[in-house]
């Protein structure tokens, strides 16, 4: 048992990192080089890594993870509802769009729509931030109820660039004007040069179970067009929420 525990460490820290050796993964999991060298071999013949450019001293992750995510929505037909709304909002905006889900205090990345512009933001699919560090963590956060947000909020407050918020009556503050206004904002407070506005989609409970936001260099996402991309992002996963819910009901009285 402990040795699937560690390949899979192994697995998620070849998915954050890419491109990554065997050196580099012993000193950040604190494993020795035998353990971690295994631990790839044997990811490696499951296929869900492979070596980079025929050697064995760089790894990154293969299509395998991305196969069996498509197929592991939090929501029956989440992507493929979503889909169409990403593609107008990314039209509209020529920017990147990300669909993430909330999961264990984390937002995680599960699909992308990139900018067509040559300069843009890039986040590989299944890379994850804490709920107060990103836009759409935030957004997540606003739409919990009292006691999930507090519960998250009491937690220490991990900084991830000088304007990460950290304090908890002012992300307190955040949340309330997320929940006033129907969007998420970051400004730099997951990668410096990144701004980024994102809302929840809700289930039929309510319940947020993904997020949506307009991601892209901070040059191009001044204050001034926020509140212009606020409300599209807003509406764009108003759109989802209703589509899934109807979706839903459709499944449940074809059932009946």
């Amino acid at each position: 048992m402990e040795s699937v525990k560690t390949a899979l460490r192994v697995l998620e820290a070849v998915v954050e990192s890419q491109l990554i050796g065997v050196s580099e993964l012993a000193r950040k999991l604190q494993e020795p080089k035998t353990t971690i060298q295994r631990c790839l071999t044997t990811l490696h013949d499951a296929g869900y890594v492979r070596p980079v450019d025929g050697t064995r001293r760089r790894w990154a992750v293969t299509n395998r993870l991305l196969l069996l995510s498509k197929s592991a929505d939090p929501e029956p037909r989440l992507r493929e509802i979503a889909l169409p709304v990403m593609r107008w909002l990314r039209d509209e905006t020529r920017e990147t769009i990300h669909l993430m889900v909330p999961e264990g205090g984390e937002v995680v990345l599960i699909d992308r729509l990139d900018s067509p512009q040559p300069v843009r933001t890039v986040r590989q699919l299944g890379a994850h931030a804490p709920l107060h560090v990103a836009s759409n963590g935030k957004a997540a956060l606003a739409a919990m109820n009292e006691a999930e947000r507090e519960a998250y909020i009491r937690n220490p407050l991990v900084s991830w660039t000088k304007r990460t918020i950290t304090d908890a009556d002012r992300l307190r503050q955040e949340i309330a004007k997320v929940r006033e206004l129907g969007y998420a904002v970051s400004f730099g407070e997951l990668d410096p040069e990144v701004h980024a506005v994102a809302a929840a989609i809700l289930n039929s409970e309510g319940k947020p179970i993904a997020t949506m936001s307009v991601s892209c260099p901070a040059s191009r996402l001044p204050i001034e067009l926020i509140p212009k991309y606020g409300v599209m992002v807003a509406k764009a996963a108003a759109e989802i929420s209703r589509n899934l819910k109807s979706a839903n009901a459709e499944v449940s009285q074809a059932a009946a």
